[in-house]
């Protein structure tokens, strides 16, 4: 799986419908699911959590999780769904998740981090890979974070996605956690070159792709998480840049038609999440405003996409 380009994983951002639209705009990125808890696999039904219909991408499912047999029951069970990788959730802050004992608190344990790998590699059909941060709180982001990765080699993990900051459990909620400890790049590329036999993506800050090519060229990808939600059309120029595909940029007219052939297909509460991923598509464009207003209306899909591409052939009229 060529990881050069990732989409992070965000909480209630990274749904399969935001992933179609990403399918849409890029046909080699690799996306993530939101994390989802192990538990709410193992205890509900599953094809609610871990639906991936449509999204023809490589897709990783990111689980959360401590409890080792939790962990490898939902593992066995994403066997039957279109994942091209799981992932461990080793870099969340929140409060919530650290109520639990998952997340980036878990790196504080690097024996229990262990059992549960090593249980889901045991049942997992997909590479299983991890998501961490430099480190927590008070952590030695140079010894410590060497063995704890060097610890997950030994089991057989060869991928890590790594936020090039540290995480802090107190006084931070995970917006703060994403901007006030100090981004700290260098320290992922000693990294890798420490371990250059294993796969080290590169997550955090990151703005500029044509910059990110170039600055991390040593590394084996880059991770974009908010840049990506924020101005979703940027994909469109991922595959050329990071992949050498050559392929003709589809309009935004295109993309408004095929989101909506998909929408077409959801349930009644489906089809307005799928809108609301859409409300970013216009972000800078002349009559964004009016064109977020018809996304969030009440009419009937089929008045809503015409009323868009309206907007965007009278925006594209008065612009020649």
């Amino acid at each position: 799986m060529n990881r050069s380009f990732c989409v992070a994983p965000m909480m209630r951002r990274t749904d399969r419908h935001f992933r179609y639209l990403s399918g849409i705009l890029s046909k080699e990125a690799i996306l993530f699911t939101e994390m989802i808890h192990a538990n709410a696999i193992n205890r509900s039904n599953p094809k609610k959590f871990l639906d991936n219909t449509g999204v023809s991408n490589s897709t990783v499912l990111q689980i959360g999780g401590s409890n080792p047999e939790e962990l490898k029951k939902a593992t066995e069970i994403s066997n039957d769904f279109n994942y091209s990788e799981i992932n461990l959730n080793l870099g969340c802050p929140s409060s919530k998740v650290q109520s639990g004992n998952f997340g980036a608190v878990l790196m504080k344990d690097v024996e229990l981090v262990k059992k549960c790998l090593s249980e889901m590699i045991c049942v997992s059909d997909k590479e299983v890979s991890v998501k961490i941060r430099l480190g927590v709180d008070d952590s030695d982001i140079e010894h410590y974070l060497d063995f704890f990765v060097d610890e997950l080699c030994k089991i057989g993990i060869k991928t890590f996605y790594v936020h090039a900051r540290i995480a802090l459990l107190k006084g931070l909620d995970p917006k703060e956690n994403r901007t006030i400890p100090p981004l700290n790049y260098e320290r992922v590329m000693r990294l890798k070159k420490d371990f250059q036999d294993i796969n080290i993506i590169i997550n955090g800050g990151i703005s500029s792709f044509i910059s990110a090519k170039e600055d991390f060229k040593n590394l084996d990808g880059i991770m974009v998480g908010r840049a990506v939600y924020e101005f979703p059309l940027r994909l469109l120029e991922v595959d050329k840049l990071f992949y050498d595909v050559n392929k003709e940029n589809k309009s935004l007219l295109t993309v408004i038609d095929q989101m909506f052939e998909y929408i077409d297909n959801l349930n009644s509460k489906e089809k307005i999440k799928a809108r609301f991923h859409m409300l970013n598509l216009f972000k800078g464009l002349n009559n964004a405003k009016k064109s977020r207003f018809v996304l969030v209306s009440n009419q009937k899909n089929e008045k809503i996409r015409d009323e868009l591409k309206n907007i965007i052939l009278e925006s594209q009229n008065r612009a020649a």
